[in-house]
């Protein structure tokens, strides 16, 4: 196990390969329990357990990141009796697996996002042929509103059903890949845009007329920065719009979204390029990372906006 040096690093990681079988488990327990609170996996009826941990403090917020075998974990009565919590765990995974709570089964896709109340007995089924890899997003409940809270029973229905569930499922994708090339200035903003976008799910009126959209197309371009594929054609999509309605949108509020994009990822590059914990990369990674797709491009628009080269911001 090893303790993250830098501030925005991982608080724990940790690995239990090469560890004897029974204390490999053990120890992965025992290191994941801050996070995954009273949360624990089958134990294996024999062999080792290859687990590998990282778990990451982002204000009031807790990420885990585990990779452990095939194996079903539960919260059962007793558990809720001996370790009382009542967190939230926003949950994501690439691979297809099923959670049984609130007296239902939800199958959950691969990619998409699940919330599981640790308030409650539950119990996370997958495929023991598999190993599982999953990200979970611990939110405390007095971070929600209280209707988000009162419709936590019926909320992975809502998930599953809407479009803004699978805003959330990308979210959830792309918080994991934040966290695990580093990026972890960006994936602050990225987890509190996940539960500003279970609020709204569960805030979500459908006999409602639409509301302007346009802070939550910014939200949602701003959790794609780094994707040099995001544009304006990207956006409509997420929305089940035409580019048009996203274009009118930004219009109406004196800019273009194109120039708006290339202005936050410019900000976003000149923020990690000041960033202490960032000094060893290349501005070549900078600008990857902020969304564009050669050096060449990033250093005339940065000039164009700053004045100044990126590397004299360094």
């Amino acid at each position: 196990m090893s303790i993250g040096e830098a501030p925005l690093g991982p608080v724990v990681r940790g690995t239990t390969r090469g560890l004897l079988p029974g204390p490999d488990y053990e120890h992965f327990c025992e290191s994941i329990a801050d996070v995954y609170v009273g949360v624990r996996p089958e134990r294996p009826a024999g062999g080792a357990f290859a687990a590998d941990f990282a778990l990451y403090a982002l204000d009031d917020l807790a990420v885990g990141i585990i990779s452990t075998p095939g194996v079903s974990a539960h919260r059962d009565r007793g558990s809720l009796a001996r370790v009382a919590d009542d967190g939230l765990f926003v949950n994501y995974s690439p691979r297809s697996w099923a959670l049984r709570q609130h007296r239902r089964e939800h199958r959950v896709a691969g990619g998409s996002a699940v919330v599981l109340d640790n308030a409650r007995p539950f119990s996370v089924v997958v495929d023991p042929r598999r190993r599982l890899d999953l990200l979970s997003l611990r939110v405390p409940r007095g971070m929600l509103a209280p209707k988000t809270v009162s419709l936590l029973p019926d909320l992975d229905d809502r998930l599953a059903a809407s479009r803004s569930g699978a805003l959330l499922g990308a979210q959830m994708g792309l918080l994991s890949r934040a966290l695990r090339s580093g990026v972890t200035a960006a994936a602050r903003s990225m987890a509190s845009a996940a539960v500003e976008l279970l609020d709204a799910i569960a805030a979500d009126d459908p006999d409602a007329p639409p509301p302007a959209r346009v802070d939550s197309y910014r939200a949602y371009a701003r959790s794609r920065l780094g994707d040099p594929a995001l544009d304006v054609g990207a956006v409509a999509r997420a929305f089940a719009r035409t580019t048009r309605t996203i274009q009118s949108a930004f219009a109406g509020e004196g800019q273009t979204f194109s120039a708006w994009l290339r202005d936050e990822r410019l900000d976003r590059a000149r923020e990690l390029l000041s960033a202490p914990s960032h000094a060893a990369r290349s501005v070549a990674w900078v600008a990857r990372t902020s969304g564009f797709r050669d050096v060449g491009t990033f250093h005339r628009a940065y000039r164009a906006r700053f004045g100044s080269t990126p590397g004299a911001d360094r």
